[in-house]
């Protein structure tokens, strides 16, 4: 019997959030714009760049968000507290997730600040959908969904 290594969805292009259809993360207010969300998939790494885009003015470019696509965790420097992120396949190979955990010092503890995202693309291609999850001790839980459209 011969096994088939499944190949990893490619989740790259151009996708414009649809409004309408994502969740607002509390007290956000609705963006009068657009939000482009690039992403960039090579057999070495991920990475995601949003770009928000108002009437009348140049498009603002978030520095892009970088992942090892193998999995293994890596240090995130970004910010002022350590951090580190690591991304997963689902089995099929249909499903990304990236984890992101910043260590934070709240009056004198070490607390975690956890980020998972999930990746999931329609039948046709032409939808992705991205939930968020949001966790901590001091924050609770909260998950967001978020639609975005082929551009």
């Amino acid at each position: 019997m011969t096994l088939k290594a499944q190949t990893s969805t490619n989740f790259s292009g151009r996708w414009e959030l649809d409004q309408a259809n994502s969740d607002r993360e509390k007290g956000e207010p609705l963006f009068d714009g657009s939000i482009i969300l690039e992403i960039k998939l090579t057999s070495d790494t991920i990475s995601f760049n949003y770009t928000y885009f108002m009437t009348g003015r140049e498009g603002f470019k978030m520095p892009a968000d970088s992942y090892l696509a193998n999995g293994n965790v890596t240090a995130d420097h970004s910010g002022s507290d350590p951090a580190k992120k690591y991304v997963k396949w689902s089995q099929d190979k249909k499903i990304l997730t990236t984890n992101y955990i910043m260590t934070a010092s709240i009056d004198g503890v070490a607390q975690d600040f956890i980020t998972i995202t999930t990746y999931k693309l329609s039948e046709d291609g032409k939808t992705l959908i991205i939930e968020e999850l949001h966790k901590s001790k001091l924050n609770g839980e909260r998950t967001i969904k978020k639609t975005y459209r082929k551009k």
